[in-house]
């Protein structure tokens, strides 16, 4: 975990720096320092080029970090998570814009999603880690003056689990999520939400439906569900 906030640390100063910049890439002057792939004039976000349907900068990238609410919802009532689990997510985007009111966009996350509930011998807690890849299309919708793009989304998720630990605070054990037969490591489900970006700056608010059952047991279907709060910033 250490070494994965210290990349992210050190890509966050890089972008930075390279968003101060007044050229972009070194292929021409966008519409100010730090506009996110803009070209043509200031809060014009992700959309750019020297007419209609011309584009400069059709690729993008960025850091989000984000703060996860989630539980598990399962046909067994010793993973059904009746309690919301907070975790944090943070990861690198990618994207590419198709039109200029479309883009597709991937990426690569570390999430961390889980669940709690209560057995015979008490309270019962278990983290889900994932590394998770995001398929999703954007579409903008600019604001007046086009100083900010609000850009609802929808698409699907993967994810791998890397990670997590099962806490049976009844009988004080922990032992591993994914090696004990509870919980499978693959996941996906749908994703879907809204941003809004100004400048480099980007706020967005989702949520993932899983759709994969991640029991080990499959006669007890059992899901993720994760609300996911992010802010970032682009290069």
């Amino acid at each position: 975990m250490k070494k994965i906030f210290a990349l992210l640390s050190t890509l966050a100063v890089l972008s930075l720096t390279a968003g101060a910049q007044p050229y972009y890439g070194g292929r021409g002057p966008v519409g100010g320092p730090g506009r996110y792939n803009s070209f043509g004039g200031p809060g014009r976000y992700d959309r750019g080029g020297f007419g209609p349907g011309r584009f400069y900068n059709d690729w993008y990238g960025g850091i989000k970090f984000g703060v996860v609410g989630s539980h598990v919802s399962s046909e067994s009532e010793e993973l059904d998570g009746r309690g919301v689990q907070t975790g944090i997510s943070a990861g690198l985007a990618l994207g590419f814009n198709m039109t200029p009111d479309v883009a597709f966009e991937s990426g690569l996350y570390y999430v961390e999603k889980g669940g709690s509930s209560r057995n015979s011998g008490g309270k019962f807690t278990y983290g889900l880690d994932y590394l998770e890849i995001p398929l999703v299309l954007k579409y903008y919708v600019f604001s007046p003056g086009r100083r900010a793009v609000f850009q609802p989304y929808v698409g699907a998720y993967l994810g791998f689990g890397v990670g997590g630990e099962i806490k049976d605070y009844g009988n004080r054990e922990a032992f591993s999520s994914f090696d004990n037969g509870y919980f499978r490591r693959g996941d996906s489900g749908l994703a879907f939400g809204c941003g809004v970006s100004y400048s480099f700056l980007y706020a967005s608010v989702g949520y993932e439906f899983g759709l994969a059952n991640i029991g080990q047991d499959l006669f007890n279907e059992t899901r993720n569900r994760a609300l996911v709060f992010s802010v970032g910033f682009a290069f």
